[in-house]
């Protein structure tokens, strides 16, 4: 028998195992949305991946993160939250040796919902409807991380002959630092080569910019409003965010970066993502707080931006005071050409029937701690952080199918 012919006869066998799942795969979505996993509710979601991991035979380990070893990583997150009863699924299907290793990962933990008041289908839900699954964290990343899953047993069914070892893990905290998928490679669990089911379009994700996120504080005594001057809380915090609105200015012009200038006109993007402060329209507020996200580009540290930032802030308005949280994530920009890109392509190109497309994020992923090959690729999704978020179902079962085949070649 070729080669050929072995490969079209495990292609048949993907598309047919995947094809079985089809179902499964939609139940499966549905149900790790209907489990709100917002920062330190992931352990219920967890609980149904190890569970399923397990049951084909992998190998699962759980992987706390290590909050003070975080924290002295120049390019880990900042702990955000306490880890205790918090932890990474992280699981080995060993092949027989002598194979080169893969290795499958999505995130559990999802953003919060502000309004559910105005969703079409409640943030819950996961109602099916127009061929896509609606709900929080369908298409940010339920719905590519049930597809890998799905992928994953498939492989283990269809391949009992691998000599490469399949890993997979499911992380928490990469919305707010990505401790997770760093402490699950630091257990050990890298491969030679990495896959992320993030919602690309069915597109091979190879790029993101650099994220820190600052805390903004401007202080002022609360008091009545007819003692009130013009220079409270507000003025001050307005004056360091023009500041930094400035500094945004500077890093997108012009942008030199060809993977990035290809994507917007301004990639670099700052977001304040909260306001608080304030208990009385007549009283001038005690203090007012603003959450900032900045992006920047592959030419800067993080510790670079966060020292431009503190400076432009003390210039601005001294009052203020910046504090850095979660993210210092550099920018990052893997290969497109090599093995993997190469048989993540050559899968696409067989199941969807077109050349596959590449995508450079505006955003970070969990692919910046990967020193080796890794890619993104998962399905068509809308509304990631928005309001009616969803994910299509039909690019869900070919994510699958793509991954699956890319998995079972890869491994052989």
């Amino acid at each position: 028998m070729t080669d050929q012919a072995v490969s079209g006869a495990l292609e048949r066998a993907v598309r047919e195992a995947v094809e079985r799942r089809r179902d499964e795969l939609v139940e499966l979505t549905r149900e790790l949305v209907r489990r709100q996993t917002t920062l330190g509710a992931e352990e219920p979601a967890q609980v149904l991946v190890d569970e399923r991991l397990r049951a084909v035979g992998f190998a699962v380990e759980r992987v706390q993160p290590d909050g003070d070893a975080a924290r002295a990583d120049p390019y880990a997150g900042y702990p955000y939250l306490s880890y205790e009863g918090r932890s990474c699924v992280a699981a080995r299907l060993a092949g027989s040796g002598g194979g080169r290793s893969l290795h499958l990962s999505g995130h559990l933990d999802i953003v919060p919902v502000e309004r559910p008041d105005l969703w079409r289908h409640e943030p819950w839900s996961a109602e099916v409807a127009e061929g896509r699954i609606w709900g929080r964290g369908a298409g940010d990343m339920k719905g590519g991380l049930a597809a890998y899953l799905i992928a994953a047993s498939v492989v283990a069914e269809v391949c009992d002959d691998r000599r490469g070892d399949l890993v997979f893990s499911s992380v928490i905290e990469e919305e707010c630092g990505g401790n997770g998928m760093w402490s699950v490679l630091r257990a050990g669990y890298g491969a030679d080569a990495v896959l992320i089911g993030e919602s690309t379009a069915l597109r091979l994700g190879h790029a993101g910019t650099g994220v820190v996120w600052a805390r903004l504080s401007a202080a002022g005594g609360a008091g009545h409003a007819m003692l009130a001057g013009g220079d409270g809380p507000f003025d001050r915090l307005c004056r360091a965010v023009a500041g930094l609105r400035r500094v945004e200015a500077e890093i997108n012009e012009p942008v030199r970066d060809p993977v990035f200038a290809a994507v917007r006109e301004r990639p670099y993007g700052m977001t304040i993502g909260k306001i608080g402060g304030g208990v009385w329209t007549a009283s001038t507020p005690h203090e007012l707080v603003a959450n900032v996200r900045f992006g920047f580009g592959r030419d800067l540290e993080p510790a670079e931006v966060q020292a431009r930032l503190w400076e432009v802030v003390r210039e601005a308005s001294p009052e203020v005071e910046i504090q850095f949280e979660a993210f210092r994530a550099r920018a990052y920009c893997h290969p497109t050409s090599g093995p993997l890109f190469d048989s993540l392509s050559a899968a696409h190109q067989a199941i969807i029937g077109s050349e596959a497309e590449t995508v450079a994020f505006t955003a970070t992923t969990d692919a910046r701690y990967v020193e080796g090959a890794c890619l993104c690729y998962g399905p068509v999704a809308g509304n990631l952080h928005g309001t009616d978020e969803w994910v299509d179902v039909e690019t869900l079962v070919q994510t699958a199918t793509v991954v699956a085949l890319t998995a079972a070649e890869w491994t052989a």
